[in-house]
């Protein structure tokens, strides 16, 4: 059983993680092109929602932590589609400067969420989709209740958030964040990163949601 103290350890765990992921992606030379820009901008958003879900957690802000989740999640499934299956021409719509125009492109012609996870499954690296199938066929209809305030955020905020349920998310959180790593390792197509990578996830195993 998850006590507080357990959701606090698993919290500062959490940071040493990340920081540890992300320390030595300040000197790696990736490419100035679009596609290494978009799939940069798609991790920061990514990691900006992990930090949030913490915070947030901390401060007992639990249905926006909540629905912090549900948008990494989705930041992770597009900078996967940005690395695996985007063309050049939808990668283009996503980083043009913004405009009434450029934002009415980007809504009408790029690929749908859902489009995106079958490109994954058909482009993308061995496990890949069935990691980010996983967490949709498990966890999406719940997150999105507390995205739009429907009766999974109603219930929780009315009954209170179950200690075991925080720990879940952080460390599905975690799971994500470490996707994000491996997209980073696979742009730079790196082999010593890519083992590092793997190596700090085994390091910090006790703070991830493991199958």
């Amino acid at each position: 059983m998850v006590d507080i103290d357990e959701l606090d350890r698993v919290l500062s765990r959490s940071e040493e993680f990340q920081d540890e992921l992300f320390h030595f992606l300040q000197s790696s030379p990736f490419a100035n092109n679009n596609k290494s820009t978009a799939i940069l901008t798609m991790i920061d958003i990514a990691s900006e929602h992990s930090v949030a879900l913490r915070e947030l957690t901390r401060n007992r802000l639990l249905t926006s932590a909540m629905a912090m989740l549900r948008l990494q999640y989705e930041a992770v499934v597009k900078a996967i589609w940005l690395l695996y299956a985007a063309s050049d021409s939808a990668i283009e719509k996503l980083v043009a400067p913004l405009t009434a125009e450029s934002e009415q492109i980007a809504n009408n012609r790029l690929p749908s969420f859902s489009d995106m996870m079958k490109e994954i499954e058909r482009k993308g690296g061995p496990g890949v989709y069935r990691h980010l199938s996983q967490f949709r066929d498990y966890s999406w209809r719940p997150l999105n209740s507390f995205v739009h305030s429907g009766i999974h955020a109603v219930n929780r905020n009315k009954e209170g958030y179950p200690v075991a349920l925080l720990y879940s998310a952080i460390r599905q959180s975690n799971n994500l964040t470490h996707m994000s790593a491996i997209t980073l390792a696979y742009l730079l197509e790196n082999d010593d990163f890519a083992i590092s990578v793997t190596l700090i996830g085994k390091k910090h195993a006790d703070c991830l949601q493991l199958e």
